[in-house]
C-alpha cells in the first residue's frame, strides 16, 4: 500500500508571492496533506488552498486538491505528529516531509 505523502512548512519568514512556485511543486508531487506553522501560517495555508482552486478552475490540474491546515499556537512537534497520525483509520501513516522556510 502506498503511503501517503504530507508536508509540514516551518515559516520563519512568513508567506511572500515568490513562494507560491514551492507550493506548485508539492502540489505536482500530489500531497495529502499540506500544515504550515510558524509566522503567516495562515497565509501560507491560504495559499494553496487559492492555488489548488485556481489550477482546478483554469483546467491547468483538473481536481487539484490536498488538505490544508495551519496551526498558529502549536508547536513544530505538535504538527508533525498530527501530520503523521493524520487520516489514521488508514492502517499506515503518512510520510512526513518538513521544510523550513
Amino acid at each position: 500500500m502506498k503511503r501517503e505523502k504530507c508536508i509540514v512548512v516551518v515559516s520563519n519568514t512568513g508567506y511572500r508571492d515568490e513562494h507560491l512556485k514551492l507550493l506548485r511543486n508539492w502540489l505536482d508531487q500530489n500531497i495529502a496533506l499540506f500544515c504550515a506553522v510558524g509566522k503567516d501560517c495562515e497565509a501560507w495555508e491560504e495559499a494553496m488552498d487559492n492555488l489548488c482552486v485556481k489550477l482546478d478552475v483554469s483546467g491547468e490540474k483538473p481536481g487539484a486538491f490536498c488538505v490544508t491546515t495551519s496551526h498558529p499556537d502549536e508547536t513544530v512537534e505538535e504538527v508533525v505528529e498530527f501530520a503523521t497520525g493524520w487520516n489514521c483509520d488508514k492502517e499506515q501513516k503518512c510520510d512526513v516531509e518538513v521544510k523550513e522556510i
